[in-house]
């Protein structure tokens, strides 16, 4: 069992430790899971966004409310597209390894996660920006994984290849 604490010396059982593994031509499968995450969490964000496009504003709402909160929503909807189809187009190059690629999703669900967040929080988007939320950041952890991490880091040249 590993150790609670960290040490000097380190358990070789320890799953948080980095991965000592060969690294194969195929891609792993964290790296697949956080794809095919990434890759559903686009598709409902875009379902979301399309769905609230086409939803009229409250009709109890006051006049200068409702031009605050239609601009509110149109922020949620074209966030949640442009975000989706960014998030889609960096998810083409996981397989391929690509670090830069791996970083920009990053820094994209990050941005989608504050976005479902703070329209949810205005009252704009509904619940299932939780959804969004949480099927995210599965696929950020099963992105960064230490075997897809490993992954990356040799389809994409690392630097401290052989340093030991």
């Amino acid at each position: 069992m590993a150790g609670m604490f960290p040490t000097m010396v380190s358990d070789p059982n320890d799953r948080n430790r980095r991965f000592t593994g060969e690294v194969g031509q195929a891609w792993p499968k964290p790296l697949k899971i956080g794809y095919y995450l990434c890759l559903l969490a686009a598709l409902l964000m875009f379902v979301i966004a399309f769905l609230t496009m086409v939803s009229d504003s409250p009709k109890d709402l006051d006049a200068d409310v409702e031009g605050i909160f239609a601009r509110n929503l149109r922020i949620y909807t074209w966030g949640s597209i442009i975000l989706g189809s960014l998030i889609t187009s960096c998810c083409a190059y996981l397989p391929k390894g690509s670090k830069v690629a791996r970083r920009w999703l990053a820094g994209f669900i990050g941005l989608a996660v504050f976005l479902q967040l703070s329209s949810f929080f205005v009252g704009v988007a509904g619940w299932a920006a939780f959804v969004v939320v949480g099927v995210l950041v599965f696929a950020l952890f099963f992105v960064f994984r230490p075997a897809a991490n490993a992954f990356v880091d040799k389809r994409s040249g690392d630097v401290w290849e052989g340093v030991e």
